[in-house]
């Protein structure tokens, strides 16, 4: 591991223990790339909380024009917070203004909630969950109130508004039916918990709730360019928050809606990464099962991989996507059937090679594999030729 890797690691949580003080004292004295680390960090949403920690602990052994750009960008951040957090409230005023529930999640509430401090946490855009029934109303209330679609998902929409400053993604629900998700609206909304935002009191997911929603969107990243130690930092900042959550009670509610592989994961990764501290049952649950390792490697070893994210291997992606998913319905989903459909599905050319009478095109999903197979053949045995003959 990258010397920058663990001093970043050993800062991503809001509260640091001696032993972990001491070893970043002991990091900032080898020599580092401090470029490096502000971009990884950046990438990673966790600035904040380096800028905070190494101000706390380690303040004369950071050069100054690091203090100075972490200062900067810590004050840039914090009023950027303040700024969406207000814009939120509007939203929500507006919302319930036409009787649509809404539930913010992520975003300010979610930082609030488990850091109690806005300024600690980085995030660019505002997630606002609604009821499928009130969906399309609240699609045409944003519309019809400055902001504009950028784009469209099965299950969430994405707005910005006139001056481009606020993002708003409005979800029907937290993923695509292709990922398995425990959790609808009704039901956390009968749970939901309130939160106080600039002296005003918002409804937001409750701490059972959260565990889970914060496990679909690490299990759901994990592997993807979109993966950011930031969420495993929110889950530390979780369970911190709440040590008397019922993780248990939590696992068997997953269990139920096939999402228990997604919590031993996400909180084995952060127990691991950031040594969250975990109960010993649930440990001894963890390391009772294979797969969760395997899981956890996976998504390790491309946490900070800095190739291009084209250039990763798709196939470990893949292997993750599978792995995660618990039951065979899930695993079965149309998500994969689609990669069986892009590769055999008849294109162009099939049709040229040979034109078939109307009624007859799907013999082309029967011809299409023989086509390929003779095709890539002939690439084989040419590459194996020339290199005999070189």
């Amino acid at each position: 591991m990258r010397s920058e890797v663990e001093l970043l690691l050993c800062c991503a949580d809001i509260s640091i223990a001696t032993a972990r003080a001491e070893r970043i004292r002991s990091l900032l004295h080898t020599e580092l790339n401090w470029e490096y680390l502000l971009q990884t960090a950046g990438r990673h949403g966790v600035l904040p909380l380096l800028s905070r920690n190494l101000h706390a602990i380690a303040l004369t052994d950071v050069p100054q024009t690091i203090l100075e750009q972490l200062r900067h960008q810590s004050r840039t951040n914090a009023a950027r917070n303040l700024f969406l957090t207000d814009e939120l409230l509007k939203l929500l005023t507006l919302l319930e203004a036409h009787t649509i529930p809404a539930l913010p999640y992520k975003g300010p509430a979610l930082t609030f909630s488990i850091y109690g401090n806005l300024a600690l946490r980085d995030f660019t855009d505002l997630d606002i969950l609604v009821h499928e029934r009130d969906y399309e109303r609240a699609q045409c209330l944003l519309s019809t109130s400055g902001y504009r679609l950028m784009h469209a998902f099965e299950w969430e929409s994405a707005y910005v508004d006139s001056s481009g400053r606020v993002a708003v993604d409005l979800h029907q629900r937290m993923t695509s039916r292709e990922f398995p998700s425990p959790l609808q609206f009704e039901p956390i909304w009968e749970r939901r918990h309130h939160t106080v935002l600039l002296g005003t009191k918002v409804p937001t997911l409750s701490p059972e709730d959260t565990l889970l929603m914060l496990a679909v969107q690490i299990s759901k990243d994990a592997g993807s360019r979109y993966f950011q130690l930031a969420k495993l930092c929110d889950m530390a900042a979780l369970l911190r928050a709440y040590p008397d959550l019922d993780l248990t009670g939590v696992l068997s509610q997953a269990k139920e809606l096939g999402g228990e592989r997604m919590v031993q994961f996400s909180l084995c990764l952060t127990h691991k990464l950031l040594g969250t501290p975990l109960p010993q049952e649930i440990l001894g649950e963890v390391r009772a099962q294979p797969v969760i390792d395997q899981l956890v490697e996976l998504t390790r070893l491309q946490l900070f991989d800095d190739r291009d994210p084209v250039a990763r291997d798709q196939r470990s992606i893949d292997q993750f996507r599978w792995l995660v998913r618990e039951r065979l319905r899930d695993k079965l989903h149309p998500y994969y059937f689609r990669y069986v459909h892009a590769t055999f599905a008849p294109c162009r050319l099939d049709q040229q090679l040979l034109p078939l009478p109307h009624g007859f095109g799907f013999l082309h999903y029967g011809i299409r594999p023989i086509r390929l197979l003779c095709k890539y053949s002939l690439l084989l045995f040419r590459r194996h030729l020339g290199t005999k003959l070189s």
